[in-house]
């Protein structure tokens, strides 16, 4: 169980993926299909996979005890099943000798794990649609409202809001697409037996994996990946990723809420601290920064537990098994609170004009430059512009201005296209349109790739 630490940082419904329950659940459901195909293949009697299925739709398992079970002997699978035969040798023991036939401890784990990796996948993918459309309303409202762009956290150019929110909703989109199509590969029943060979299924092996695999939703791949965990790692480390997109826009939108900037607000939501009434903290960007923190440490834990010994790994199967789901749950808390972001979020187009009349054009720099170009060449050019850039913030003139007294000193006289010209270029609603197209252009690729999508695409 999470503690109060954690609880607070997650979303509401955040114990819905990978509970004790729905893991006994999922293990139990495998033993019952496995019965269930195995006798529909020919391969044990048929009630003796009634018998399983009863028993495993009847037994109570108390998840404490089944824990000290696995503990005592290192098998989770192991434990499962132990009152499972307990409940077989009391009411129908005829199905005692067939249960678990064929397969292995791993085998349970596994596939119980797919099943649940499965619903995770559901669950995440929902955040994440929630979360672009959010996005896409506000690039659609905002694609061109002028902002300033910043690199290495410094005033650079000039953007949209719209364009920023657009290229997060495209990153978003990509790893919905990547999501689904590596689910596909990984999604599987394990069924290899004690070393992946199935030797006691033998000629029957691919048939009853394909019986399980319809039984219970999931992909059947024809090999067991008992310690060959690619396909599966492929899967965990794009959603390491697409934890790292959610940093990304949980770390843009927490600086841009600063108050020295107050571009961005979260929805008010009443008192955010104890000792300061007036302060608006933005709480859900915080949840998903908190929440993305140890995704990069997780993501190369699962990478290190790639390297398991021979048929069976020793501890790097176990610990895999043990922090997946973490990385699931991390990752769908913050796309969860981002989600809450972007629906209450507040822009304040007029704080950002502010931001950019204040720095006097000179993030116009490099367009003043190019109308310049023809006329001193391009060294020459931007070594004015950098002249009088210093001189604009420091007499906080505009930049376009003093360019044109520049000129005149220097040449005498300034042609009145040429000075149309540099006003021009220092016109914010002419420096937002490469941006404002920008958006567009992802948007409709978004739109486009958004109506392609299959049916089952949309939880």
């Amino acid at each position: 169980m999470m503690s109060l630490m954690h609880a607070y940082l997650r979303p509401q419904d955040a114990d819905t993926l990978f509970t004790d329950g729905q893991w006994i659940e999922a293990m139990l459901r495998f033993e019952s299909a496995l019965a269930q195909s195995q006798a529909e293949c020919g391969v044990i009697p048929e009630a003796a996979a009634e018998a399983i299925a009863q028993a495993c739709a009847t037994v109570e398992i108390d998840a404490q005890a089944l824990a000290a079970r696995a503990h005592c002997s290192g098998a989770m699978g192991m434990a499962i099943l132990q009152p499972v035969q307990q409940w077989l040798r009391s009411h129908r023991p005829e199905g005692l000798d067939w249960l678990h036939w064929g397969s292995t401890t791993q085998d349970v784990v596994d596939t119980a794990h797919a099943l649940l990796t499965r619903q995770a996948l559901q669950s995440l993918l929902a955040e994440l649609q929630g979360l672009q459309q959010g996005l896409v309303a506000l690039a659609e409202r905002h694609a061109a409202t002028p902002m300033l762009a910043r690199s290495l956290m410094q005033p650079a150019q000039v953007t949209s809001f719209g364009f920023k929110c657009a290229q997060s909703a495209a990153a978003l989109q990509r790893s919905r697409a990547q999501l689904q199509a590596l689910a596909a590969q990984a999604l599987c029943v394990q069924l290899g037996g004690a070393v992946g060979n199935r030797a006691t299924l033998g000629a029957a092996a691919a048939a009853v994996e394909q019986a399980l695999a319809r039984r219970l939703g999931l992909q059947a791949c024809g090999y067991s990946w008992h310690t060959q965990r690619d396909a599966w790692l492929r899967l965990a480390m794009e959603v390491a990723v697409c934890g790292g997109s959610l940093a990304k826009l949980a770390k843009d939108w927490s600086l841009m809420s600063q108050y020295e900037v107050g571009e961005l607000h979260e929805a008010p939501r009443g008192s955010t601290s104890s000792a300061m009434p007036h302060k608006r903290n933005p709480v859900h960007c915080m949840q998903a920064v908190a929440q993305t923190q140890p995704v990069p440490q997780l993501a190369a834990t699962l990478l290190a537990c790639m390297a398991q010994a021979h048929e069976r790994g020793l501890g790097e199967w176990q610990a895999e098994v043990a922090h997946a789901a973490t990385l699931w749950r991390h990752v769908h808390a913050a796309a969860a609170a981002l989600r809450s972001a972007a629906q209450g979020l507040q822009v304040d187009s007029a704080r950002m004009q502010q931001h950019l009349d204040g720095l006097q054009g000179v993030v116009y720099s490099e367009a003043l430059a190019q109308v310049l170009a023809p006329v001193l060449g391009k060294p020459a050019a931007q070594a004015a512009v950098a002249e009088c850039a210093a001189q604009a913030l420091a007499l906080a003139q505009p930049l376009h201005l003093l360019l044109g007294q520049w000129l005149q000193q220097q040449h005498g006289t300034v042609e009145p296209q040429l000075a149309l010209a540099l006003a021009a270029a220092a016109d914010p609603q002419q420096a937002v349109q490469a941006s404002a197209q920008g958006c567009r252009d992802l948007l409709a690729m978004i739109h486009t790739t958004t109506a392609k999508e299959p049916a089952h695409a949309h939880p």
